[in-house]
């Protein structure tokens, strides 16, 4: 019998109930930087992100992004950008489902709900980014775009950081105003306000030891900050250009720092690094973490963040395997299980009856 694991809300609860949000981020953390260390293109196959991008009704996306660990599993997330979703519709602005697949078979072992997953995982790839990348001691946190994804990345760099104070700035004065109470931890938040942006967002970037942006800026309306004065050695998480044309970092800073792709291809053609030549960027980040150096601690450096493809991979595994411990979701027969696999209508008949034959 092929059955599916169907993992939706209600199963992630189960799952974060039983082992705790800190411990699943860590868990996540862990695995990204396990298999970053250990990646190989020939064991795992990775491409680049493909899908349609639309202005009507509103700007949006839908992509399709693939990965296969060879003689394993295929995974497949279909994701949704729609930046409009959450004044207009109530809805996240990035929404997504993720399929696994058994490449002996082909059968489809688990169709998850990913807008959490998603979410989780690139805060976790902004925590390993972190912890290659910035100094040991970096107290003070940045963020510009509270929304959704601001959180993850907050959590999870709290993860690999002692962070004693966070200074987020919004767009949306009250979306910066709710950023402390939607925290899963305490700590020191400081809202720059909009109204005080062009004073308070300068004095922001020169305090920052980290800064994350993860923005839902529009395609040539970035940058969303001004290039100024900043500490020796910034590290910046870019995480919200993920659109051709959609950038966040001033190029004048881009220029002078060492940007750290996630996937060069991927990044080279809708991230940061979009303006940049493949010989002006620095290593991938799974090529420094396994080298193992810390070598660019001292210096200014931006982590090219899209969404690597194989980190949706390792977050429906690490998902799974905890929903299949507690037996959280459902089990479904989705895909036929056949008496006879070469008769394509013996599913569809009634019982004890063949099919009529026309003279």
């Amino acid at each position: 019998m092929a059955i599916t694991r169907l993992l939706d809300i209600g199963a992630m609860q189960q799952v974060i109930a039983d082992v705790g949000l800190d411990r699943f981020m860590d868990e996540m953390i862990a695995k990204l930087t396990y298999a970053f260390r250990r990646f190989d293109p020939e064991a795992t196959v990775t491409k680049v992100r493909e899908g349609f991008s639309y202005e009507k009704p509103d700007l949006g996306l839908v992509e399709w992004m693939p990965t296969m660990d060879v003689g394993g599993r295929i995974s497949i997330k279909t994701v949704g950008y729609h930046p409009t979703n959450p004044m207009q519709r109530n809805l996240p602005s990035v929404m997504a489902t993720t399929s696994l697949h058994d490449t002996t078979t082909g059968q489809l072992l688990a169709l998850a709900d990913s807008t959490f997953l998603t979410a989780v995982r690139t805060g976790a790839a902004s925590a390993v980014a972190t912890d290659e990348l910035a100094p040991l001691s970096t107290p003070i946190l940045g963020i510009i775009g509270a929304g959704a994804q601001a959180i993850t990345q907050a959590h999870a760099i709290s993860r690999v950081r002692a962070i004693e104070k966070i200074i987020v700035f919004d767009a949306d004065e009250d979306v910066a105003a709710s950023f402390e109470r939607r925290l899963p931890f305490a700590v020191e938040v400081e809202v720059v306000t909009a109204a005080r942006v062009h004073k308070e967002l300068p004095a922001m970037l020169g305090e920052a030891d980290i800064l994350c942006t993860c923005t839902s800026v529009d395609p040539e309306a970035g940058p969303v900050f001004a290039d100024g004065r900043h500490k020796e050695a910034l590290h910046i998480n870019a995480v919200g250009a993920d659109f051709p044309g959609k950038l966040e970092i001033p190029r004048t800073l881009i220029n002078r720092a060492v940007v750290v792709p996630d996937y060069q291809p991927q990044c080279l053609a809708e991230g940061e690094s979009q303006t940049l030549r493949a010989e002006q960027l620095g290593p991938d980040l799974h090529q420094l973490i396994a080298a193992g150096r810390h070598q660019y601690r001292g210096v200014l450096t931006v982590f090219d963040s899209t969404g690597w493809a194989l980190e949706d991979l390792l977050a429906a595994e690490l998902l799974l395997e905890h929903a299949d411990r507690i037996s959280a979701g459902h089990e479904i027969e989705l895909q036929p299980s056949p008496r006879d696999p070469f008769d394509p209508y013996e599913q569809i008949r009634p019982a004890g009856h063949g099919l009529t034959q026309e003279s």
